[in-house]
């Protein structure tokens, strides 16, 4: 099974945006830890302010007599810095008990045996501190982790959701980016592609990189080459060919003058193998011939035309050739066939086919020409059934079906490659349809939409 290639496009988008997600995430877990530091400590300096202030509002106020008491510094103390409740505040005697808290503070949640500094217990922040002048009352001042816990998933939320953004408007310029790379050159691709015997014009350049030149450049100068060296070829059998007929019609001309003059039979025997050695030559170069007409562009017409008049001169021409109505049958085109081919290869196409089949015919079926359907030409003949091999040897130059002499296995190469120049559709098949023998040659035309029978 072969294995289909990864598509650039694909490839690109997912080598570009995978980094760009793992940077994502990598981003987003580092800006975490430095802000949860950094806003830990921010917090912590606070709370460890605040409680400072309050121990000393507490040792200048409070203690002092005549002042106001501690539960009412510690109402005012929290009123004042935290409206929401989520602020508490113990002082401690020598013992560790309570002496004074902030009201609503739930005494079960302090934490116990506490030494001065930062602790964090029961979902709080504690700041523990001792009293300046008794070493054994302590302070403890205590804020909810939920709030600050909170503003940490605020400010990641808006990191996370500016990343996202950030991935978003990559991923799409990335990817606008490279479909247009990968449809410039895909439409490189196709321009490569279409080159072939017929057309080794210049790569078109308007969508190739500039990476892409020095590769551009080579195929061009490889495909200048390769049409210098095909022309030469062509030209060379062409001329081969015009100037073979000549000598050879002259020597054929010699050969039946000189047989109408001799009386040994002998003689004449030998004679006559002369004459079928230079007919049999005559239609080798009309071959080669039609085989260099095929190479070098012949098929498609610069116009429409109907072609129903030359498939009725060809069909006329070919009962000249095979009186007999029972060994060829003949259908005919009804209306007209408007066609942008070339009447000359549709002559060549169906001239090959004609005697293709008259040929190679075996048994006691007609010769069938079917041109009764618009824009579709079938040419059948009795033989044996041919094996799926045999159907594709024959499609290949110079091979032909064994045990024939008079064949050079040229014909039906030449209908591929007039068909296929001339947009025109081939198809063999052996036996025929609805048969278990013989063999049928289908060529259907590129009619227009507006073609209709008469």
């Amino acid at each position: 099974m072969t294995r289909r290639p990864p598509s650039l496009l694909r490839t690109l988008v997912r080598s570009l945006l995978v980094p760009v997600a793992v940077a994502g995430v990598v981003g987003v877990m580092v800006v975490y830890l430095l802000v949860r530091e950094e806003y830990d400590e921010l917090q912590d300096q606070s709370l460890q302010a605040h409680a400072h202030l309050l121990l000393r509002l507490i040792e200048t106020t409070a203690d002092r007599p005549g002042g106001p008491d501690l539960a009412t510094v510690l109402a005012a103390e929290a009123a004042l810095l935290d409206a929401t409740g989520a602020s508490h505040i113990w002082l401690l005697d020598p013992a560790g008990k309570v002496i004074a808290a902030t009201p609503g503070t739930d005494p079960a949640r302090l934490p116990a045996d506490l030494g001065p500094g930062l602790h964090s217990a029961g979902g709080m922040r504690l700041a523990v501190l001792g009293s300046g002048r008794d070493a054994e009352r302590r302070l403890v001042y205590a804020v909810e982790m939920s709030e600050r816990n909170e503003a940490i998933t605020e400010v990641i939320t808006g990191v996370i959701l500016g990343f996202i953004l950030l991935g978003m408007l990559s991923a799409a310029a990335a990817y606008l980016t490279v479909r247009r790379s990968a449809r410039m050159i895909a439409a490189l691709s196709d321009n490569i592609s279409e080159k072939d015997a017929d057309n080794l014009s210049p790569i078109d350049r308007r969508n190739a990189f500039a990476e892409f030149d020095p590769a551009i450049d080579r195929i061009d100068r490889l495909m200048a080459r390769l049409e210098a060296a095909l022309s030469a070829e062509r030209a060379f059998a062409t001329n081969a060919a015009h100037e073979l007929r000549t000598p050879v019609a002259i020597s054929l001309a010699h050969t039946q003058r000189l047989k109408a003059q001799l009386s040994d039979p002998a003689t004449i025997a030998t004679t006559l193998e002369v004459e079928q050695g230079l007919k049999r030559l005559t239609r080798l170069i009309e071959r080669l011939l039609q085989m260099s007409r095929a190479q070098s562009g012949l098929g498609i017409a610069a116009a429409t035309t109907d072609l129903a008049p030359v498939i009725a001169l060809l069909l006329k021409e070919l009962r000249d050739r095979e009186p007999n109505p029972e060994s060829l049958v003949i259908r005919p085109p009804a209306g007209a066939w408007l066609c942008p081919v070339d009447p000359d290869a549709l002559g060549i196409i169906l001239n090959n086919l004609f005697d293709n089949a008259l040929k190679y015919r075996a048994g006691p079926g007609p010769v069938t020409v079917d041109a009764s359907e618009p824009g579709q030409v079938r040419v059948a003949n009795d033989c044996a059934p041919l094996s799926r091999d045999d159907l594709e040897a024959i499609k290949t130059r110079f091979v032909r079906k064994a045990g024939l002499a008079d064949g050079f296995g040229l014909g039906l190469s030449i209908v591929q490659d007039l068909c296929a120049k001339s947009g025109c559709t081939f198809d063999i098949a052996s036996p025929q349809p609805g048969s278990a023998r013989g063999f049928a040659a289908t060529v259907s035309l590129p009619l227009r939409k507006d073609t209709s029978p008469a």
